[in-house]
């Protein structure tokens, strides 16, 4: 298989299964969670750590449901590129909060689309960590 898109297909399972959150019955089962990202694996936006360690993903991907009527990541991706174990990949999500409280970027319940560039880290087949710079809305990118 060509090197440059070894992890494509990994990226779109997770990102549908990521999608599929915020309906209740797909709430981040580890088991799931353990499909895509290591045991020790963290989520860094922005600088801050905001998940660090299976326990910590479970919770972050848990909220989906109560915060989030509908989260989709868009593809194709804007940019997507591959170098030994690490991807950069360039895509926009879509959120929908179920109340004010849950609703992103301090926005309303709204639709909202934001741009995300992210850099995964993967180790034996798993993401081990997430660097990600907060999204800027879509259009303003």
């Amino acid at each position: 298989m060509n090197a440059t898109v070894r992890y494509r297909d990994f990226f779109h399972g997770m990102f549908t299964w990521i999608s599929g959150l915020s309906e209740a019955e797909n709430a981040g089962t580890l088991d799931d969670i353990h499909r895509f990202w290591a045991a020790d694996a963290r989520i860094i936006t922005g600088g801050h750590v905001r998940a660090a360690g299976i326990e910590e993903l479970r919770k972050h991907f848990g909220v989906y449901p109560q915060q989030y009527e509908e989260v989709e990541i868009r593809e194709p991706y804007y940019t997507y590129l591959e170098s030994a174990d690490e991807v950069v990949i360039e895509y926009d999500i879509l959120i929908r909060g179920r109340h004010d409280a849950g609703a992103a970027d301090g926005g309303d319940t709204g639709r909202q689309e934001f741009r995300v560039m992210a850099i995964f880290s993967i180790t034996d087949g798993r993401i081990s960590e997430m660097r990600q710079v907060p999204g800027v809305k879509a259009g303003d990118a």
